[in-house]
């Protein structure tokens, strides 16, 4: 599969009536969304309201009982993690995955080769690859100062940027991104969410996110859809979303 292109004036991902069963739990009930290009969407909800589900059929880690999901109008309903990688997917997950014992450019540079579909090099130096889009990528997330550390040693707000740069080598057109700030202190949860943010609007990068902290999804969503029960209750702006009775009901604990 080659890499998406003329996606320009179509929305970057659909997903249409996504229904995931396990047993008898319906974990996901008929779930639609769009993600457009540049745009900031956060997917929230309860614990059990069906967001990792949901979220890892538009990943690829799980194919939907029903509907269809779309990558710039291509049918990509369970095509594998992997695969849409090569489509232009980036990811980013809850818990950071890099090689401690690697320098942060040999990171970067080990994911460039993967997706450049180089796995045949990494038996030559690691460092020998890719090295001026390997720095460019540290540049943009602020990690060019740390290029030749250890990832072992860094703090873990710098390994979520790390992460991110390892995640841009692909030049998504999509970013999926799994409890991005988990872990962080708010300081930082608010720096790497404006980052993230400025790439969006920079590059024109769709970006879909779940999260718990509120202060990130009303701070940095320009629209946020809530799950509850598997089923969509309501979407919209922040602002919007927070002022919902439902939502104050089952998810922020204030009914009105």
């Amino acid at each position: 599969m080659g890499p998406l292109a003329g996606a320009r004036g179509v929305s970057v991902l659909v997903a249409e009536g996504l229904r995931k069963r396990f047993g008898a739990n319906e974990a996901v009930a008929g779930v639609s969304l769009a993600v457009e290009p540049g745009e900031m969407l956060a997917l929230i909800g309860p614990n059990g309201a069906g967001k990792s589900t949901c979220f890892n059929m538009l990943g690829g880690q799980l194919r939907p009982d029903e509907g269809i999901v779309r990558l710039a109008e291509r049918d990509v309903t369970g095509t594998a993690p992997r695969h849409l990688a090569h489509l232009g997917v980036g990811r980013t997950f809850q818990i950071t995955a890099s090689f401690a014992s690697m320098t942060v450019r040999e990171n970067v540079q080990t994911a460039l080769l993967a997706q450049k579909r180089q796995a045949w090099r990494f038996w030559q130096a690691a460092d020998a690859q890719h090295v001026g889009l390997a720095e460019g990528l540290l540049a943009r997330v602020g990690m060019a100062s740390q290029a030749e550390r250890p990832a072992g040693v860094l703090a873990y707000g710098d390994l979520k940027r790390l992460e991110l740069a390892m995640a841009l080598a692909g030049d998504p057109v999509l970013l999926l991104m799994d409890e991005p700030t988990a872990g962080m202190a708010p300081a930082e949860r608010a720096a790497l969410m404006a980052l993230v943010r400025g790439i969006a609007r920079d590059q024109g990068v769709a970006v879909l996110f779940t999260e718990h902290d509120m202060d990130v999804v009303f701070g940095h969503a320009a629209r946020v859809l809530v799950l509850d029960r598997g089923r969509l209750i309501a979407q919209g702006t922040p602002e919007a979303v927070r002022a919902d009775p439902r939502v104050r009901a089952v998810y922020l604990g204030t009914a009105a």
